[in-house]
């Protein structure tokens, strides 16, 4: 079983895939990719449909994330992150992908059997080894979301 997980931001998006279980995950993939800049709306949405199909393709994961977030919402916000958002549903559907978005106070420590007040960032930084760049706060949460959905 592999679980991919997407944070779409204005800037960017970050991806982190796994395999294995929530106690033994092999992380299979990571990467951010910057948005273009200076792009219609049109474009935007154009390069989103083709980076995702080209990921999934890739990836070929049996359940998709993505991080729900509906606060700061401004025209820029609704381009670069919800239309993001949108293609990656219309993808998974048409691929045959199970999605579901993640809150972000849904990633508690309860949900991978940690005591109350455990560093999750730092858990799941020594859980997969602090891998190389990029691996700042917004991956280690992407990862967070697919570990969160691995058996």
């Amino acid at each position: 079983m592999e679980v991919i997980a997407f944070t779409f931001s204005t800037t960017g998006i970050y991806i982190c895939a796994l395999q294995g279980t929530k106690q033994n995950p092999i992380l299979k993939s990571k990467n951010k990719l910057s948005l273009p800049t200076n792009y219609s709306t049109a474009q935007t949405v154009e390069w989103f449909e083709t980076e995702l199909n080209l990921i999934l393709n890739r990836e070929k994961p049996s359940l998709a994330t993505y991080k729900l977030t509906i606060s700061n919402v401004n025209h820029n916000f609704v381009n670069k992150v919800f239309y993001g958002q949108a293609i990656l549903n219309l993808l998974c559907a048409k691929n045959n992908i199970t999605i579901d978005h993640t809150s972000p106070s849904s990633i508690v420590t309860s949900k991978f059997n940690l005591p109350k007040g455990t560093d999750l960032q730092a858990y799941i930084d020594q859980l997969l080894n602090s891998p190389a760049n990029p691996w700042d706060a917004k991956m280690k949460d992407t990862a967070l979301m697919a570990l969160n959905l691995l058996k």
